[in-house]
């Protein structure tokens, strides 16, 4: 495919911040070190090692490649270069890889081409100019490719972040001038915000068993320090800089030191092993709302408030309809009526319902004063408490209660948060504190109130805390967390950048379907469209980095927070085949591969010292991973245990 010659001539360079005593990367070849390991510091050290006061460090032996690579040109050039990145010991681990690389290379013969790999019009950025060019009131995110690719090995010990360095352009001036370029012509006069990005393709050889830590330095050569376990498997993923500046009519602000600009960092966590890292730099340019559109808006939020204007834009058209189904099984629970049409109107108005889920809650009176332990399930989004907690639920009523594994429920009062995640996650927290002093706590002046949560719901959590303390500061508030983006998630801007194509498509089908479709199919549709084309909720808007730390307004994690976050994958000597669907979420979808699927690692953990690793949970399945089940068990039960006249 002929390449667009480009200015921005990018340079790949990956960071050590070595640790005292440890180096992350070490680069020798084996040529020019017999008997140690390519990057020696994650192999087992020899005699020569063991003699010498320190090893030699070498710059890394990364090729760049000005042009996109196709399954079996990337095979070629491994082979090229396996002798020099890799030393003899490391053969058992280099075998995974090459057998991962010529699965790669039969699939894309099959296929006619492996989606993200040989599509190279999905890196071509003719085709993503002009699909933002067309509508870009619509389109906010427009993407650019520069024509280069990176190859490196990869052997690691540590499960540290990689950072990757790259150096963008000689001077600022020819960076600005380049990215100028590259903006849609509609755009030229507006403000748009300019990101890197790196996606990054990990071809395992050799992975650490789950829970394995290096010893510590010895003499001992008994000790392991080579735990790695043959494997093959393909994890992807992608990591951001922060944003670099803003462009206004070509003219840059930078948000950032230019310098530091020039060579912006990335960074992604992985975990220990021996593989090949494929790295394709990816601009985003995303535009920024202007003071007309943002005072329309307000006008419009103004008139939907008045009951003059309606609108599905920012509402899940699901949540009614999921509600629904759940509040059937809820009243077949308890043995109580379903909801009135005129009470689910009201609830699908306000967006939100907090209800019992226990019980005890459903006796509960807030002015009897009887009861002082409470513990509020808050969902994800898109989502219920009967589907994110649904692992813990029995299908049938029993006398015992619902909560068939997590009995603790079943003996306190339990409430259900249920509430529309398209809105704003400030509103979620108004209805939740609101109804809490409605339901829960009355004139109640002390007891002990949980707020566990799941997903986005963690965040409501999270935030409602503050809140609540400050209400009722007799009372003593908790919160419990699995897969929350305390510091934010990027899937929704991958998700939007790699289907922005299609969303046209997709109104274009609304469109011509309008006469054919009902009301419920036209919702589904707009909201399909929205999500393709970047245009996402509000409520999801929240939980993107940027909104959560605006929502933080530079304040840490509360005290009284327990969070479980994960870093998913395939076992460790599981090969691809055995894991396609794997491929289609971290590959196809673009969801993150550093976390749970969703929610990066580090972003649930928020760097609390309590923080528990619940890897190798998926999003969805926190609450049927044994060990954070019994770990969510246990904390639960002595937060109430501990509560005064529990």
């Amino acid at each position: 495919m002929a390449t667009r010659p480009s200015s921005v001539r990018l340079e790949f360079l990956l960071d050590d911040e070595p640790s005292p005593g440890d180096s992350m990367f070490a680069y020798a070849a084996a040529s020019a070190m017999p008997g140690i390991a390519a990057l020696a510091d994650t192999d087992e050290p020899g005699p020569e090692s063991r003699a010498r006061p320190a090893r030699r460090r070498e710059p890394p032996k990364i090729e760049t490649v000005e042009a996109c690579l196709c399954a079996h040109e990337v095979l070629e050039r491994f082979e090229a270069n396996r002798a020099q990145w890799y030393s003899p010991e490391l053969a058992p681990y280099v075998e995974g890889i090459d057998y991962l690389l010529r699965q790669e290379t039969r699939m894309s013969e099959h296929m006619h081409g492996l989606p993200c790999t040989d599509h190279q019009d999905v890196w071509s950025h003719e085709m993503v100019s002009d699909s933002v060019a067309k509508d870009p009131s619509v389109q906010r995110l427009h993407v650019w490719q520069p024509p280069i690719w990176w190859m490196a090995p990869i052997v690691r010990r540590h499960d540290k972040p990689l950072n990757m360095r790259l150096p963008l352009a000689e001077t600022a001036a020819e960076l600005v001038q380049e990215l100028s370029e590259q903006i849609p012509a509609a755009w030229r006069n507006k403000r748009v915000v300019v990101q890197l990005e790196v996606e990054t393709r990990l071809y395992w050889g050799g992975c650490a068993p789950r829970g394995w830590t290096p010893p510590e330095p010895s003499d001992d050569a008994s000790v392991d320090r080579t735990p790695w376990q043959p494997c093959s498997y393909r994890g992807d993923g992608v990591g951001f800089s922060e944003d670099l500046l803003y462009l206004k009519k070509g003219e840059p602000l930078w948000l950032h030191d230019e310098r530091s600009a020039q060579a912006p960092l990335v960074r992604r966590t992985l975990r220990p092993g021996v593989g090949l890292l494929v790295a394709v730099p990816v601009f985003t340019f995303e535009l920024q709302e202007s003071t007309v559109a943002w005072i329309k808006r307000q006008a419009m939020r103004m008139l939907r408030w008045l009951g003059v204007r309606k609108t599905i834009a920012d509402r899940d058209p699901t949540f009614v309809h999921r509600l629904k189904e759940d509040e059937t099984y809820w009243a077949r629970t308890f043995d109580q009526p379903e909801p009135t049409v005129d009470q689910m109107r009201l609830v699908e108005k306000l967006g939100a319902r907090l209800a019992p889920a226990s019980r005890p809650a459903l006796a509960h009176r807030p002015e009897a004063a009887v009861a002082n332990c409470h513990v509020v399930l808050v969902h994800g989004g898109l989502s219920s408490v009967r589907g994110g907690f649904g692992a813990w639920l029995s299908a049938d009523p029993a006398p015992e209660g619902p909560w068939k594994k997590m009995a603790l429920l079943n003996e306190h009062c339990a409430w259900r948060f249920e509430h529309d995640s398209f809105l704003r996650v400030t509103r979620n927290i108004n209805q939740l504190v609101d109804a809490i002093d409605r339901d829960v706590i009355g004139d109640q002046r002390s007891g002990t109130l949980v707020l566990l949560a799941h997903s986005r719901g963690g965040n409501v959590a999270r935030f409602a805390l503050q809140r609540l303390r400050q209400r009722w500061p007799q009372w003593r508030f908790y919160a419990l967390t699995a897969g929350a983006p305390h510091q934010g998630t990027g899937v929704f801007r991958r998700i939007g950048r790699r289907w922005s194509g299609v969303a046209g498509v997709v109104g274009w089908f609304r469109d011509i379907a309008s006469g054919v479709l009902d009301k419920q199919q036209m919702v589904d549709l707009l909201i399909l469209e929205r999500a393709l084309a970047y245009d996402i909720p509000p409520g999801f808007r929240d939980v993107e980095p940027a909104g959560v730390a605006r929502m933080a307004r530079g304040k840490g994690m509360p005290e009284g927070m327990w969070v479980w976050g994960s870093e998913w994958g395939p076992g460790d000597d599981n090969p691809l085949e055995e894991r396609l669907w794997r491929r289609v979420i971290e590959d196809w979808a673009g969801f993150e591969a550093d976390g749970d699927g969703i929610v990066p690692k580090q972003s649930a953990l928020a760097g609390l010292v309590d923080a528990l690793d619940a890897s190798p949970a998926f999003h969805t399945a926190y609450f049927e991973h044994r060990a954070t089940v019994e770990q969510i068990r246990s904390r639960l039960q002595s937060l109430l245990q501990s509560a005064p006249g529990a």
